[in-house]
């Protein structure tokens, strides 16, 4: 069987047998249609995300195509020294009390927003639920107001297209990017002319003013990184609401379970991490030549570490493809590994577990519309646009 891996391929029905044909036959795989190399097996992608000293992020980035104006300036896109000064200030800023302190609003509006669900009966999931869950909750770690939050979604959304520009006309993932950025230049502006008289009650603020050493953050610095929150924030947590959603649907023994234990919550959302990744992959770059599996990967060369398929390996996971909710071994790639492993991962393990603890309470019935649902067609994340659900009569 000849295969080359396409970029549209996560957004298929089910791309997973696809990704088992490349783990057992080339798991150091070379797409020349898209030239990019992909790593499908566990073991290969779990030790590339530790070590860093072979597989750089910062030589292209940490998204496929990435664009080469991010590249070097985010805690993604960087590689130590640089990444650890820059992950030891964000860390001070966001503390397990940033979210421990959301958690009442969290809980509240998870609440509201599934009472509001089970009034209607039928919703929009994303734009009824995700949408403006995420831009309650993430609008205000960084003092970003609800209304502009939305309005900021659809260049949230742009991001991560990778589409090629008519002649003459910029990328929209570019345009997004600027638009972003003038955003939040603005209001990194506003913070810093009020920096006196402003409690230290965001996270861009507290980013502004954190010092190590007697260092800050450079002020474009703390802009990228902040979009960066955004966007990961806002893709990753729609795009895990979406696909737990349609696992829910697709598995109504374990809706009947969570319904019947709300306890279980906690596991589903980190089984789901797994069965179905949000985000499928994040791109490293080689120090060197690399030999692996037979195949020499270039020094320079775009290598696409695949969590989707890692996460499906049956070389560590038994019955990877079954939804399990008392799995043994929870040792996902879905928030990352190593020294990148995703700095939000207490706030995206907390907003889909009160999400879904309250859905599932204020719902009877859980079904979905395929027919009129929409996938994400992005080359890094997979999830939905639009998910049409019913979860009341």
């Amino acid at each position: 069987m000849a295969f080359n891996y396409t970029l549209d391929i996560i957004a298929e029905k089910d791309p997973y047998p696809a990704y088992r044909w490349l783990r057992d036959n080339q798991p150091a795989h070379y797409s020349d249609v898209e030239d990019i190399w992909v790593l499908t097996r566990y073991e290969d992608v779990a030790n590339a995300f530790r070590d860093w000293k072979t597989w750089s992020s910062t030589r292209r980035g940490n998204l496929v195509n990435d664009i080469p104006d991010r590249v070097g300036k985010t805690l993604g896109t960087t590689d130590p020294p640089q990444h650890t000064f820059a992950r030891g200030l964000v860390n001070k800023a966001f503390t397990p009390r940033t979210v421990a302190e959301l958690q009442p609003r969290i809980g509240a509006l998870a609440e509201k927003l599934s009472r509001d669900a089970r009034e209607k009966g039928e919703i929009e999931f994303v734009s009824d639920i995700s949408a403006p869950f995420n831009a309650a909750i993430l609008g205000a770690m960084f003092g970003v107001p609800d209304e502009d939050f939305i309005e900021l979604r659809h260049w949230l959304d742009d991001f991560f297209v990778r589409e090629e520009a008519p002649e003459g006309e910029t990328p929209r993932q570019v345009v997004a990017m600027n638009r972003l950025r003038d955003y939040l230049n603005e209001l990194a502006d506003a913070r810093l002319a009020n920096a006196a008289s402003l409690p230290e009650d965001d996270l861009m603020t507290a980013m502004l003013r954190t010092e190590e050493d007697g260092r800050r953050l450079e002020r474009e610095q703390v802009v990228v990184t902040t979009m960066t929150f955004l966007v990961a924030g806002f893709e990753s947590t729609n795009n895990l609401f979406t696909n737990l959603t349609h696992a829910l649907a697709l598995h109504p023994h374990i809706y009947d379970l969570l319904k019947q234990d709300l306890s279980f919550v906690p596991a589903f959302v980190e089984e789901g991490m797994r069965w179905d990744a949000a985000a499928q992959g994040f791109v490293r770059s080689p120090n060197h030549d690399v030999v692996l599996h037979d195949h020499v990967i270039p020094e320079n060369a775009q290598v696409l570490l695949h969590i989707g398929s890692a996460n499906r390996d049956e070389r560590q996971f038994d019955r990877p493809d079954t939804f399990d909710v008392a799995r043994d071994n929870t040792r996902h790639l879905g928030l990352g590994r190593g020294i990148h492993f995703c700095v939000g991962a207490p706030l995206g393990r907390a907003m889909p577990q009160q999400l879904f603890t309250a859905l599932l309470d204020a719902s009877d019935t859980w079904e979905i519309d395929l027919e009129s649902a929409e996938r994400v067609t992005t080359p890094n994340f997979r999830g939905f646009w639009r998910l049409p659900l019913r979860v009341g009569n």
